[in-house]
């Protein structure tokens, strides 16, 4: 599935490290999340609670893409980017690889031209780590290969997914939705922490690494997904990154939330 590049409705800017949204027509910035329970027997909530403390961050309406006017699909773009922290916080597939890809606002293939993986194999102890993006990378964003070589449920090799909906399948194969959100399925629920890392742009990134479907209902089957969205948690923030400053038209919510 793609999707033509078109003017954006606003721009959040920073220094380092930000989200920038797109509008096209076929995205409303307003999507709605089931969330399931975890097969892993902890949830995103649990996960989340502990890092940042009970109650800060509401999984089920604090993801960009929860209300008009936020981030989705997003992006991260900046000329005078040093480079990416990132930190895996949960892990509970150890073959699932996360990667990133320079954004064209076209259908990524995933071949090593304009990509690179991040994370490959067991989850990591939660040190910090830092990604240098090639020089002349300005303007990237984030997949999963599922299962790795390895095929997923509903997601053969070489389908990825990415933190760009628009890019995901609207149904199981390629075929027709059967659920909402009915435009590109949300495989990775994004948070901003900036707020909580004392105005250094910081995010969260939160997969299911099955085919996002329903869990509350027979659409697919038994044992189709739980979407969980803890498949792969890692926080991603800005290398030596100054305060962020905010333009928006007036009314829409900004993505720093105190």
């Amino acid at each position: 599935m793609t999707r033509p590049s078109t003017q954006p409705r606003f721009l959040l800017l920073s220094a380092l490290l930000l989200p920038v949204l797109l509008a096209p027509a076929a995205f409303a910035g307003s999507f709605p999340v089931v969330m399931g329970t975890s097969w892993d027997g902890i949830s995103l909530q649990d996960i989340l609670d502990a890092e940042y403390g009970v109650g800060a961050i509401d999984v089920a309406t604090e993801y960009e893409g929860y209300l008009p006017g936020d981030a989705d699909p997003p992006y991260w773009e900046d000329s005078l980017l040093d480079g990416v922290l990132i930190r895996e916080l949960a892990g509970f597939a150890s073959n699932n690889i996360m990667g990133w890809y320079v954004e064209n606002f076209v259908m990524p293939l995933i071949d090593g031209f304009n990509d690179g993986v991040i994370i490959d194999g067991p989850a990591s102890d939660g040190t910090p780590f830092s990604l240098a993006l090639p020089g002349g990378v300005t303007r990237f964003g984030f997949y999963l290969n599922p299962n790795g070589a390895g095929n997923s449920t509903n997601a053969p090799e070489p389908e990825m997914f990415f933190t760009n909906r628009g890019y995901n399948d609207i149904g199981p194969g390629g075929g027709p939705t059967n659920h909402l959100p009915d435009d590109g399925d949300p495989q990775c629920l994004l948070f901003n922490l900036t707020s909580f890392r004392g105005g250094i742009p910081t995010f969260v990134l939160a997969w299911e690494d099955l085919d996002y479907g329903s869990p509350l209902n027979d659409v697919y089957g038994p044992g189709f997904t739980d979407n969980d969205f803890n498949d792969l948690v890692v926080e991603i923030s800005a290398e030596s990154p100054v305060k962020t400053q905010v333009t928006s038209f007036a009314g829409i919510k900004a993505l720093y939330r105190d």
